[in-house]
């Protein structure tokens, strides 16, 4: 199971489980880069666990599918999930996660894309 994999998995649970957050968040270098879409990249695992924080405050019951593989500067998922906005509005999307990996098999690069989101 690559980084990536982890990143995904430990997502889905990470709502309402602190502990999975806090591994989550632990996937990532010390100066991590996170680029979400269209939005302002983020620098440092404060500042991700942050966006991350928000972001799961933002969205709940979230149901992902992925498959990941190996690139030549680290790893690509693409993706797919449902859920619900703290609206109570159901959503789709899908897209693809671009990491850099670095020695320590932490993510140091993250890059976001959402092509396509109702």
């Amino acid at each position: 199971m690559t980084v990536l994999d982890q990143y995904f998995e430990l997502s889905d649970r990470a709502n309402g489980d602190e502990q999975a957050f806090n591994e989550l968040v632990e996937l990532f270098a010390e100066q991590a880069e996170v680029h979400p879409s269209g939005a302002k990249k983020v620098v440092g695992k404060d500042e991700i666990s942050q966006l991350y924080r928000k972001f799961f405050q933002s969205y709940s019951g979230m149901q992902r599918v992925w498959t990941t593989r190996k690139t030549e500067n680290g790893l690509e998922a693409i993706w797919a999930i449902a859920g619900k906005r703290d609206s109570g509005e159901l959503f789709a999307m899908q897209g693809r996660h671009i990491a850099e990996i670095d020695a320590q098999g932490k993510i140091y690069a993250l890059e976001v894309h959402v092509s396509k989101a109702s």
